[in-house]
This record gives C-alpha cells, sequence and structure tokens, in this order.
C-alpha cells in the first residue's frame, strides 16, 4: 500500500487556530454510505481537507446537518462513521457539487497520514 502521505501538504497556520486539530490539504478517494433510514445515499467521493477530527469533501448532492454517515477509504481498507456538520454549495453559482463538512465519530488519525501534525494525537 502507498503512504498516504503524497496526498498532502501542510501549510502554515495564519492567525490564532480555532479548530481542535489542525486541517491540512489532503485529497484520498472516499467511498460515502448514508446510514441513515431517509437517507438512501452511496457514492465515491474526494477529500479536500482532513483533520484528526473531521474533513471536507467534494459531494454530487447536498446532506441534512446531523445526517450519520460511513466512511470508507478503499486503499487503505479503513472505515469511520460521521455526521455532517454543514453542506455548502462548493462555488456560490454552481449547485451541483456540494463541500461537505464532517466530524469523525472517533478522532484519530483516520486517514492514515504518517507524520499527521502535532495536536492529532489522540487524548481519549
Amino acid at each position: 500500500m502507498a503512504p498516504l502521505l503524497k496526498y498532502y501538504r501542510i501549510t502554515p497556520t495564519v492567525g490564532a487556530e480555532r479548530r481542535r486539530s489542525q486541517r491540512i490539504p489532503f485529497w484520498a478517494p472516499l467511498i460515502v454510505v448514508g446510514l441513515d433510514p431517509l437517507l438512501d445515499f452511496r457514492g465515491r467521493c474526494n477529500t479536500v481537507e482532513a483533520s484528526s477530527h473531521g474533513c471536507q469533501f467534494f459531494s454530487p448532492r447536498p446532506f441534512r446537518r446531523g445526517a450519520r454517515l460511513r466512511l470508507t477509504i478503499p486503499d487503505g481498507n479503513r472505515t469511520a462513521t460521521a455526521h455532517v456538520v454543514r453542506s455548502l454549495p462548493a462555488w456560490p453559482s454552481v449547485l451541483s457539487i456540494w463541500k461537505i463538512a464532517l466530524e469523525l465519530d472517533t478522532p484519530g488519525n483516520f486517514w492514515g497520514v504518517e507524520s499527521p501534525p502535532q495536536d492529532w494525537v489522540t487524548t481519549a
């Protein structure tokens, strides 16, 4: 398995960081499956950013806040559950691609980043 390290580069943080863990630009294919009974969705998406607490990914549709999803990274054969924090159009004039923000149910290095930021160390 090729390390996922090649999918991102760390950029310096400007100003005070308000997040629980640093976001990094991160591209990885993702299989997303809706877990709520009324959410019939299964699709391949791609992450844009990741942190130890969640990610952002592009989707062909929006999701309601709180919707539960199962995420699978096919290359690493890793699976996690998460819930939707926000769905926004990826670009203001385009409603066919959405940027979805998720929070992982269990924080950690789900993404398999070999040298994650120092604040990705999870204290349970």
